[in-house]
């Protein structure tokens, strides 16, 4: 159990790394953010998105860490989720629904859009696309897989 406490240990020294990224990004959008004067209606969609997913992807994080620092500090919830997380009906369904890559690389572009939106209006909304179009087939097979099995 304490190679598993050791692993959520390091989830937490991550999502830290995300919520600092996210705040450094978010402060960008703030304070630093140039905005041209012929500004269209289109780049403040784009601010508007990015903050959003920049506060999203930080509270996300934040909520993560206050969880997983409950789980450390408590045993029996340290043993719900390794259970939770070694169930084998539940990783066949995320390995047929092809989870754990589908969720990093849609996260990674997501991540992307948000860089790519400050230089490129079109790589913006196509990477946003195509994150939320897997997303939303994962989750659509996810679902059938757990309907079925």
């Amino acid at each position: 159990m304490e190679e598993f406490k050791m692993k959520v240990k390091y989830r937490i020294a991550l999502f830290a790394g995300l919520t600092l990224a996210a705040a450094a990004l978010g402060i960008y959008n703030v304070f630093f953010m140039p905005v041209p004067d012929n500004a269209t209606m289109t780049d403040g969609v784009i601010v508007g998105f990015q903050s959003g997913l920049i506060l999203g992807i930080g509270m996300i994080a934040v909520v993560q860490i206050f969880k997983l620092t409950r789980v450390v500090n408590d045993e029996t919830k340290l043993k719900l989720l390794y259970n939770q997380e070694h169930d084998e009906r539940l990783k066949a369904i995320r390995s047929m629904a092809g989870m754990p890559m589908l969720m990093i690389t849609s996260v990674l572009m997501l991540i992307a859009a948000i860089i790519a939106g400050y230089f490129n209006i079109v790589v913006f909304y196509t990477l946003v696309l195509a994150a939320t179009a897997q997303l939303t087939i994962g989750a659509i097979v996810k679902l059938v897989c757990m309907k079925t099995m």
